[in-house]
């Protein structure tokens, strides 16, 4: 049975959204806000990376337990691009590196929540199973969909392109599948690649969803 284990603690900003950012994935924000205009900041002049998590509960942002606001894993992100459109106004474009477990959360005066979060190790490479070489076919087409119609302005992915791995292939299809939150934080907490491989086929061919994500 394959394991994953708790690297290191440590505290992190945090930047809660309605959406998921899986390891290697790009994520694209408009930044406007004075909290996460200082916390960019301050990333990039510290070289350090911040937090992306899903609300989950929105209710609990307020409440004494603003831990069950949150998913219990999150991402962190690396600055890639943070380009002023006017003042006070950033187009920013970030990169996810690796999963975190959330243990608390905490907001500052300002408005900016921290969390102490357990790093989590990185997947380890997977070759993809011939059961599975179908939907890393149907990544690819994807990706050369999303190309030719220039439907994701730069490049669809961070590259390398890892299409002969487990991890990769099924973080690449967890973000384009047209499915609940839930669902796609399900994903990003399993541990174990090959099962989130397993899990993606699975939901792709119960769902008929193969015509859908080309189209």
């Amino acid at each position: 049975m394959m394991t994953n284990t708790i690297a290191d603690t440590q505290t992190i900003p945090l930047f809660p959204l309605g959406t998921i950012l899986f390891p290697d994935g790009i994520i694209a924000l408009k930044i406007f806000e004075a909290r996460y205009l200082d916390m960019m900041k301050r990333c990039l002049r510290e070289k350090t990376e911040f937090g992306v998590i899903s609300i989950v509960n929105e209710d609990n942002l307020s409440s004494d337990n603003p831990l069950a606001a949150f998913s219990p894993m999150g991402t962190l992100a690396q600055i890639e691009d943070f380009d002023p459109i006017q003042p006070a106004l950033y187009m920013t474009k970030s990169f996810g590196t690796r999963r975190f477990k959330l243990i608390s959360a905490k907001q500052e005066a300002d408005g900016l929540w921290l969390g102490e979060v357990a790093m989590m190790d990185n997947d380890p490479l997977m070759a993809i199973p011939p059961e599975h070489q179908k939907v890393a076919t149907l990544l690819e087409e994807i990706i050369s969909v999303i190309k030719k119609e220039d439907l994701l302005g730069d490049a669809p992915f961070k590259e390398p392109y890892k299409m002969d791995d487990c991890g990769w292939v099924s973080n690449r299809l967890a973000e384009l599948l047209p499915i609940s939150l839930a669902q796609k934080n399900h994903l990003l907490s399993q541990t174990n690649p090959r099962i989130r491989l397993d899990l993606v086929t699975e939901i792709i061919e119960d769902d008929q969803l193969k015509n859908v994500i080309v189209h």
